[in-house]
């Protein structure tokens, strides 16, 4: 069985969700390939080199024809079984032709957080969902990452029998990188994501500052992606540390050392960080916003504050203890290998590929 990933900008949660969708040693009857954007899409992959193809890309009307044409000069040359289109964009290069082409394959599409969820007008959400049920008639299933991405595309009146709710699932082999010296005699929490408003880091910054604690520390790992630096409130630098972009590879020391990991998101389709976070062990403190809700049974493995009511992750932040935070990391624990291993999705994943019908909320 050929499989076809195919991707606008692959990197981040979108490259790490292929990556997991790539191990597969008890089905060596499947084959991958991947073809992606040559620009903002990683480049260090499991494949072989003939299995992995690049266009060159950005997001502009310009490019999007080009596109198109080398996706489908890759498909011609593959004869995949099925495409998996991940991302919205990658939904629309491979779905669109199919109106004027013959469908010689299973569609997959996995829009990875559906762009009418997105913070914009009333009207772009509705042209979004319209433009979705009108490409969801060239798909044969529709994966969704989260209960609340399944249900927004019900609302959305794509149809039922398309979509299918897969949790999305990471390895539970840690990583051998050494715990990081983080401040003694401290609450360390930690922030991973990008400088923008979905992932809510001014926010973040805003209401620590009126913490009157001063034993809890930030860590904030990550930056801008789009030169929005302005945004961002200055703090006091002796409770927060802004530690710039760290290599995936190298995140496990920071969630090895640190007493909890801290999402305040405004939009979330999933939350991988608070996945990887509860694999290593940490509660995680998430907003009500978005997917993060299903991460968090209140008060067991995490916290959950009401993002319109700043003062809810005030009480919070008062309450924290190092020995609460431990009792409930290991219940994070618990829950991520019953709920987000990475084993679960690739079965169900598999499942769809061979064209079973399944279902599981």
């Amino acid at each position: 069985m050929k499989v076809l990933h195919v991707g606008e900008y692959v990197q981040g949660g979108v490259a790490t969700y292929i990556r997991t969708l790539l191990e597969h040693p008890d089905h060596p009857e499947i084959e991958d390939y991947l073809v992606c954007s040559d620009y903002n899409s990683d480049h260090n992959w499991k494949l072989s080199e003939n299995r992995i193809y690049y266009y060159p890309y950005k997001r502009t009307l310009g490019y999007i024809p080009n596109a198109i044409k080398v996706i489908y000069r890759v498909v011609k040359h593959v004869k995949p079984d099925v495409i998996y289109c991940h991302s919205t964009w990658a939904g629309l290069f491979v779905r669109l032709p199919l109106f004027f082409l013959t469908k010689h394959c299973r569609i997959i599409y996995n829009t990875h957080g559906w762009a009418f969820l997105r913070d914009t007008t009333s009207l772009n959400k509705a042209l979004y969902a319209l433009i979705e049920r009108i490409l969801s008639i060239r798909t044969d299933v529709i994966v969704n990452v989260s209960d609340y991405e399944y249900r927004a595309a019900k609302n959305a009146g794509i149809s039922k029998k398309r979509l299918r709710l897969v949790f999305s699932g990471i390895s539970s082999v840690k990583g051998e990188t050494p715990p990081v010296e983080l401040p003694k005699g401290v609450i360390n929490l930690l922030f991973v994501g990008r400088f923008d408003a979905p992932k809510g880091i001014d926010y973040l910054l805003e209401h620590f500052s009126k913490c009157k604690r001063k034993d809890i520390h930030l860590f904030v790992i990550g930056d801008n992606v789009v030169g929005d630096s302005e945004k961002i409130p200055m703090i006091d630098t002796e409770k927060v540390t802004f530690c710039g972009w760290i290599p995936h590879d190298k995140l496990d020391g920071y969630y090895k050392s640190c007493d909890a990991v801290i999402m305040p998101s405004r939009w979330e389709a999933f939350g991988l960080v608070g996945v990887e976070a509860m694999k290593y062990g940490k509660p995680i403190i998430v907003s009500n916003r978005g997917a993060l809700p299903e991460l968090v049974k209140d008060g067991e493995n995490g916290y959950i504050f009401d993002f319109e009511h700043p003062e809810s992750l005030i009480r919070i932040l008062d309450k924290l203890e190092k020995k609460e935070l431990c009792r409930m990391g290991q219940k994070a624990a618990l829950f991520f290998l019953q709920r987000y291993e990475s084993r679960k999705m690739l079965e169900k994943t598999i499942l769809i590929y061979e064209g079973n019908i399944m279902n599981e909320t």
